[in-house]
């Protein structure tokens, strides 16, 4: 077939999305011999196989008809149910049927809320940092984007407030807030509670909708959990992701949202045009995993798991970067988020890291506004211990390299 252009027919949305730099970066690190500390995925080694082939064969002998069937755009209902409990439960979340519903993953949940609340040229706020995974939805919603300083306390909700009031002045207004509270992608910083519920006084004074997506608030190591946000919003302004890939098994794509009803339905009727329905056999496949008490069970060895190699990638860093380097140490979740001397740029460390068959993502594609070209991101949660020491010792020894 002869090449052709069809740029002048491509949707707007087309136009106005952008590739995830993580996954450009993932085609490098199938190479032979390299080091990643890239993917922020789960580590394999604790996914819960035997227990998924067992829950299996006894789903395909009881239960083929409807495990193999098309399913709910809602989701299975016993699921929903079971998840509804864990909810009010787990997290403090008030929940019943009408409030959520199943997707294929929390990026899909992302997708159908700016579906419903994005329309072109809306104004959503984002971290600066924060995952182009969430800004990658609102973009593909032809909406735009305005960054908000994260520190250590997460979201930055004074000058978040302040922009807020420059905007009224105009007679201009945004839409919402997209924000990753718990172990923020790529800092690794968790948003206080003092700045949660100011968040939520904010979404009400000024008229906005959350975005909660909560990937990791489950993969706490030490410290207290603090409520999620839409625990404490008593106006139906948030709409919560979240998902069941980093505690259970990415491959099989289940997550889901919890919101106000109305919302709710209109996403689930978003989602009818997308893909029908979720993953009719994975969904009965969690379900037995919950009833039987063995997720639970995996959140705790998870979290076990996740810690020893958190300290470990601390320990490297300590032992092999120079004083003039500096990083966090997160409470939970899969990111050390690292800042080189402003001097140092982070792609060009990654060009050469590449060579030396070592991978990270670097920090600027997580700003929207171009900054952050010191900074990186370092995934603990895949590598092995070997792979980490190796990838942290190559790096320190580059960074030194360039300082001198």
């Amino acid at each position: 077939m002869s090449p052709s252009s069809l740029q002048h027919l491509y949707s707007k949305s087309a136009c106005c999305a952008v590739p995830s730099a993580i996954r450009e970066i993932n085609k490098l690190v199938d190479s032979p011999g390299m080091k990643s500390l890239a993917g922020g995925w789960p580590d394999p080694a604790v996914f819960p196989g035997q227990e998924i082939i067992r829950i299996t064969g006894k789903l395909l002998k009881n239960k083929a008809g409807k495990a193999l069937q098309y399913g709910a755009t809602e989701g299975v209902t016993e699921l929903r149910h079971e998840l509804a409990l864990l909810a009010a439960d787990r997290y403090g979340i008030p929940c019943d049927l009408d409030h959520i519903f199943i997707t294929a993953g929390s990026a899909q949940g992302m997708d159908l809320a700016c579906r419903v609340i994005i329309n072109p040229d809306d104004l959503v706020f984002v971290g600066l940092p924060t995952y182009f995974g969430g800004t990658g939805a609102v973009m593909a919603a032809c909406g735009k984007l305005k960054g908000v300083a994260v520190d250590e306390e997460g979201l930055n909700t004074r000058q978040l407030e302040d922009q807020l009031q420059r905007l009224k002045k105009k007679g201009q207004r945004a839409k919402g807030v997209y924000v990753i509270p718990n172990f923020q992608n790529p800092t690794g910083t968790t948003l206080s509670l003092e700045r949660r519920r100011h968040l939520v006084e904010l979404a009400e004074l000024y008229d906005l909708v959350i975005f909660e997506d909560d990937p990791y608030g489950d993969l706490r190591f030490e410290g207290d959990s603090i409520p999620p946000i839409i625990s404490l919003d008593n106006h139906g302004r948030v709409v919560h992701m979240r998902s069941m890939s980093k505690t259970f098994a990415p491959g099989l794509r289940v997550a889901w949202t919890i919101g106000p009803p109305e919302m709710i339905r209109k996403m689930v009727v978003a989602k009818q045009f997308v893909d029908v329905a979720t993953n009719s056999l994975a969904q009965y496949i969690l379900l037995e995993f919950i009833r039987r008490g063995l997720w639970a069970k995996r959140v705790q060895l998870n979290n076990q798991h996740y810690k020893r190699k958190r300290d470990f990638m601390l320990a490297q860093l300590t032992a092999h970067f120079p004083e003039q380097v500096q990083w966090n140490r997160p409470d939970g979740g899969f990111f050390i988020f690292v800042q080189l001397p402003q001097t140092l740029d982070a792609s060009d460390l990654l060009t050469e890291a590449i060579e030396h068959n070592v991978a990270f993502v670097a920090g600027e594609p997580f700003f929207i506004d171009g900054s952050g070209a010191h900074t990186f991101r370092l995934s603990y949660s895949q590598s092995s211990e070997s792979v980490i020491a190796a990838a942290v010792a190559e790096l320190g020894k580059l960074i030194k390299k360039r300082l001198k």
